[in-house]
This record gives C-alpha cells, sequence and structure tokens, in this order.
C-alpha cells in the first residue's frame, strides 16, 4: 500500500512505500507536494530498477533534464550524459590521471572523483539548474557505504537577523563550472566543460512550489559575489556556508539495496561521506529533473 511516512524530526527524509511498477503516476501529486515540503525523499523499491522504470518514476517530479547549455561563445555543448553514473568507489590511478591530463572532477578526495564530501547543491553552474535530483543505489559496500547527509538552507535563511536577510534578498551570486579554487581545500572541477558561460543566481532563493526562501549558494562552483570586492564577497559565502554548518538542521541518509533517493535542490545542500573501504563498489544512476531560472 503506497504510504508518505514523514519524518518526526523538524527536517528529515522521509520515507516513501509501496510504489509498484506500472502504477507510480497515480501518485505523482503527492510525490510532488511532498518534495516540496519535505526537501528529501527515500523511495524504497524491493529491487534494482531498469533504466526505462527509473526514467519513468524520475518524470513523477517532473521532466528529466537534457544536461545541455550555452558556452562563453554563445553556442551549446552536451556537458553530461541524460543518465549519470555516480561511481564514488572507482579510485582514479596514476595512468587513468595522466590519460586525462589535467581534468578534475573536484571535491577534496582526489583518488575517488565521484565521491564529495563538502556540502553543495548541483548543476549550479547552468542558467536553469536542476530543481532535484533522483539517485538509485545500484551497488553497494557491505556497510552500505556511509550516509548522504543534508542542510535544510531553508532554516539556515530563517535563522539570520532581518537586516542581514534584506541585504542578501540584493545580492547575485556569479558561478562556473572552474570556479579556479576559489575556497580552498574545495578542488575546482576542470576539463571540456570550461568552456561552459559563467551564470549568475541569487543568494537567497524563493520556492516555485512552497514559496519558502532559502540560502541558495555552493562554494564548490561558486567564484565571487556581485557588485562586492572579490576577497568580500568570497568572504561573506564562507560565512554562510559556515553558518548554515553550524546551525542548520541536518540529517542523513543510510542507504539500503535499491534505494531512490529524491532531493530539491532549492531547499538543501548535500555531501557524501566517505566511510567505507577505497575500492568498495559505490555506484548510483543519477538523473536530474528539470528547473527554471531561480529567482
Amino acid at each position: 500500500m503506497f504510504e508518505i511516512r514523514a519524518c518526526r524530526d523538524a527536517f528529515g527524509v522521509s520515507e516513501v512505500l509501496g510504489l509498484e511498477p506500472g502504477r507510480w503516476e497515480v501518485h505523482a501529486a503527492a510525490l510532488r507536494a511532498a518534495l516540496a515540503q519535505h526537501a528529501v525523499l527515500c523511495l524504497r523499491m524491493g529491487r534494482a530498477l531498469q533504466d526505462a522504470e527509473l526514467q519513468s518514476m524520475a518524470r513523477l517530479f517532473g521532466p528529466i533534464k537534457d544536461p545541455v547549455a550555452r558556452t562563453k561563445d554563445g553556442n551549446a555543448i552536451r556537458y553530461d550524459q541524460l543518465r549519470q553514473v555516480i561511481d564514488s568507489g572507482f579510485i582514479m590511478t596514476d595512468q587513468m590521471r595522466e590519460k586525462l591530463g589535467g581534468r578534475s572532477y573536484g571535491g577534496l578526495d582526489d583518488r575517488r572523483p565521484g565521491l564529495f564530501e563538502t556540502f553543495h547543491c548541483d548543476d549550479t553552474y547552468t542558467a536553469e539548474p536542476a530543481s532535484a535530483t533522483v539517485l538509485h543505489a545500484r551497488e553497494l559496500p557491505p556497510s552500505g557505504g556511509g550516509p548522504t547527509c543534508f542542510l535544510d538552507m531553508r532554516v539556515a535563511y530563517n535563522l539570520l537577523d532581518a537586516a542581514t536577510r534584506e541585504r542578501l534578498v540584493a545580492l547575485r551570486v556569479i558561478y562556473a563550472y572552474n570556479n579556479e579554487e576559489a575556497f580552498p581545500p574545495r578542488r575546482s572541477a576542470r576539463g571540456p566543460a570550461d568552456v561552459l558561460e559563467e551564470v549568475s543566481h541569487p543568494l537567497v532563493r524563493t520556492h516555485p512550489v512552497a514559496k519558502t526562501r532559502s540560502l541558495f549558494l555552493d562554494l564548490d562552483r561558486a567564484k565571487h559575489v556581485e557588485g562586492l570586492p572579490l576577497e568580500e564577497g568570497r568572504a561573506l559565502l564562507q560565512t554562510l556556508q559556515d553558518h548554515a554548518e553550524a546551525s542548520a538542521p541536518y540529517c542523513e541518509h543510510h542507504w539500503q539495496d535499491h534505494d531512490v533517493l529524491v532531493w530539491d535542490n532549492a531547499s538543501v545542500q548535500h555531501k557524501a561521506s566517505g566511510n567505507f573501504v577505497l575500492g568498495e563498489p559505490r555506484r548510483f544512476w543519477r538523473y536530474m529533473i528539470a528547473g527554471g531560472r531561480p529567482f
């Protein structure tokens, strides 16, 4: 039987049970409403999904994003595959690193390019970032591979004093695929997508459905704040990130086989944890849900 079990805490992962293949569409409205309210959903699956099934499930939350974006010279390129394979147990050998040249995937762990252990949002370096992310566990270590962690950026915003909130509403942040090591020790991503144009997003984002406001920032991709001196703007963003990590509600999702985790990029930041043996399989399939320009 279909059921959404909302987390009893003020912020947490809401569990979705009883989704039957072929009957998912009748629950689309309820699932979208739950995601807008709770921000993180775990859809418990009894088996691994075929790709067509996962696409069908992802579309319950909106159209799947086609990862195409504009370049600095006005053209467009495909910067990722429609379905991304996130393999955070994969080891980057010296031979592979040499073959890839100067490519870097960012994050903190330069040996496991699929592991991002800093809080961030997905797809912020594009003009219309993904509204949500759908992540399906394909293979997990015996330990489960460590939790995926979330911060409630709506509360992070509301915890600021009124004068600060009023100031931040007027500010915008410049993002790039390669932010040139703007926020060490975070490593910048480098590769073919360096040619993508820089984009601007508001520092305070209004949710398109729930109309809640949240802090919207991603130090893995942010470069600077429009209209502020470079170092002043970066210091402001780091201060806000530190505030969120110290004060905002936090929750963890501990993976089980075949889970499908869905989160709302307008409301939360997320990160992985790497507490599993280097080289153990930890593989996911990911689809991004199309979104409009943040406002």
